[in-house]
């Protein structure tokens, strides 16, 4: 398995065109993104993942009955095979992708599941990832940050992200926001594109997007 870069930036161990998707903070539509995103590009058999970097049950393997250590258990991959709604990855699965995975890691050992996950996404020509985490480790060939400008709350893992962005989609009118005052630098440069959640993706992102990926 080839070696793991431990810092940004660092490219992924498999070949293929590679779309991470990132967001400011919980439920802010990083899901419902990659779904519009996977819909919009039926053609791609993405190979869709969906990154928990902390388990809230204590134990990603087990769940909540393990008395598993500390080192024990650092992650699980699974494979979604439902595709009716109600989880994010069987949305995946329902918007098209050709397979879905769930990595789901105990706290700050995200690390070590990616030979793992490499060793998943070997044959995968196109991948679309939901996670923030996965940026200290390895660069994709493209980044999109999900913001809501209304909303004060913004992760600092989420803003250490901020300069690496390629591109952000915002979940409600930059111009209107005091919550990412002090980030307006950093998104006013780089393209950004209006999608209300629940609206289709705008054409301007898909046309971004369509560069992009061909």
């Amino acid at each position: 398995m080839p070696a793991i870069r431990s810092s940004f930036p660092g490219s992924p161990p498999f070949p293929g065109f590679r779309l991470a998707v990132g967001g400011q903070r919980r439920k802010v539509g990083k899901s419902a993104l990659v779904a519009d995103i996977i819909a919009a590009f039926p053609n791609r058999n993405w190979t869709a993942v969906k990154i928990t970097p902390y388990a809230e049950s204590g134990c990603p393997v087990n769940g909540q009955s393990c008395t598993c250590a500390p080192n024990d258990h650092p992650f699980a991959i699974r494979e979604e095979t439902n595709r009716d709604p109600g989880t994010d990855t069987s949305r995946f699965l329902a918007a098209g992708a050709s397979r879905a995975l769930w990595l789901e890691t105990k706290e700050h050992r995200l690390i070590d599941a990616l030979p793992a996950l490499a060793a998943e996404l070997a044959h995968a020509k196109y991948v679309i990832i939901e996670s923030d985490a996965l940026m200290k480790f390895w660069k994709p060939s493209l980044f999109l940050m999900v913001l809501d400008p209304a909303n004060p709350d913004f992760k600092s893992s989420a803003r250490a992200n901020l300069p690496l962005a390629d591109a952000f989609v915002v979940r409600s009118p930059f111009a209107a926001s005091a919550a990412i005052e002090a980030n307006a630098a950093d998104v006013a440069k780089k393209p950004h594109f209006l999608q209300i959640i629940g609206s289709p993706l705008p054409m301007e992102l898909r046309q971004f997007l369509s560069g992009s990926i061909s």
